[in-house]
């Protein structure tokens, strides 16, 4: 090789990659902290440009609405007013729904916490009353199964001493949960403020940063980049749209089922499951024991027959509804949606099964460009 200023250039550098490389290698715990600190302190931006990605879904739809609504309007005006109030709508449905959500299960759960304390003396009668069928029945066969005497008024004394003993302990949990909740309550404002000027502004953000990447890289390695974005935010896009379909479907379907069953508490715990349902796998889960919690102080066997319908109802939803909704959104056959949720899980968990799904679907898009043509079709990312 040619010891030339060039290469000299290169060799300097390559050594410079290789030595700090070998430093990170050495100091990964100083480097995971400061990269934890940096990632706290920007958590309400991330979450900000979060919340106006999923927002300007909204945003976009309301502003077709409006065009097409007032196609006929002239005006100047029409067009001022188009972002403020397609902004300001798209805030109070947000807002609305996250209201009206809360407003519908906290009451559900205070109603469950008071039956829950009211029932105590049935339950220990019923939970007496079965011990001493099973002593029966266990003493037939020669097993002899230890007694067991309960009252509601030991319940009641275990409870009390149980929070006399451990109030500290107790006290000392609910307020570190009372501070985490502020805490997170205070970087959700945040980050909701920082998504509103993201929307406000998003054409202007955009176009710098466009110009910002002809101006830093090569004229084709921005194409190419743009192109990536493109398809990375049209599967997104596509990927938030079908997961909140098939929420409201799934929902809607256990709605429906708990009507036709007669079980209690349908609509806040068909809230419950769509709500949880836009976390894959995990999310349907946490939902069933949320809604069985809530049945059970009505009646346990009405509890067992909810979480027998919703396994039934998950095994379609995942085999049947989940593949062909949101594999159609986002352009992946139902096989590719069922494998981009199971790698991703194996790989990296919660995150890789939300992510999976995506991230497949910008893969997919690139192999048939690859596929139609030696080059990418180039395309500017849409706002």
């Amino acid at each position: 090789m040619e010891l030339n200023k060039r290469n000299i250039k290169r060799i300097m550098l390559l050594i410079a990659f290789a030595a700090l490389l070998y430093w990170g290698l050495n100091n990964l715990s100083w480097l995971s902290g400061i990269l934890s600190g940096l990632l706290n302190l920007l958590s309400p931006l991330l979450l900000g440009i979060c919340i106006a990605f999923v927002l300007n879904l909204m945003m976009a739809a309301l502003e077709r609405l409006w065009d097409r609504a007032l196609a006929k309007w002239s005006s100047p005006w029409r067009g001022k007013l188009k972002r403020p109030v397609c902004l300001t709508l798209t805030m109070v449905l947000f807002v609305g729904i996250i209201f009206a959500i809360f407003f519908i299960l906290i009451p559900r759960l205070e109603e469950a916490a008071t039956t829950m304390v009211a029932n105590i003396p049935t339950y220990v009668s019923q939970i007496q009353s079965w011990w001493e069928n099973l002593s029966g029945f266990a003493a037939e066969h020669g097993v002899t199964l230890p007694e067991l005497s309960l009252s509601a008024d030991q319940v009641k004394e275990t409870i009390t001493g149980f929070l006399q003993e451990k109030g500290d302990s107790v006290v000392n949990t609910t307020l570190n949960i009372t501070t985490s909740i502020v805490g997170a309550l205070v970087n959700f404002l945040l980050a909701l403020v920082f998504s509103l000027y993201l929307l406000a502004q998003k054409e202007t953000l955009l176009a710098q940063s466009r110009r910002l990447l002809r101006r830093i890289l090569p004229q084709k390695a921005a194409d190419r980049l743009m192109h990536l974005l493109s398809l990375a935010n049209n599967a997104f896009s596509s990927f938030v749209t079908g997961q909140v379909t098939e929420a409201f479907i799934l929902g809607t379907l256990c709605c429906i089922g708990m009507l036709i069953l007669r079980l209690p508490y349908a609509l806040p715990v068909s809230v419950i499951i769509a709500s949880l349902s836009l976390i894959p796998i995990f999310g349907a889960w946490i939902g069933a024991a949320t809604g069985a919690f809530l049945i059970v102080f009505q009646s346990p066997i009405k509890a067992l027959t909810f979480l027998i319908f919703l396994l039934i109802l998950q095994q379609v939803e995942g085999n049947l509804i989940y593949p062909k909704v949101v594999g159609k959104s986002v352009g992946l056959p139902g096989l590719w949606v069922l494998a981009a949720v199971t790698v991703g899980g194996g790989a990296f968990g919660v995150l890789g099964m939300l992510l999976g799904v995506p991230v497949c679907s910008v893969v997919y898009a690139l192999v048939q460009d690859f596929i139609r043509s030696d080059k990418p079709v180039r395309t500017p990312p849409e706002e």
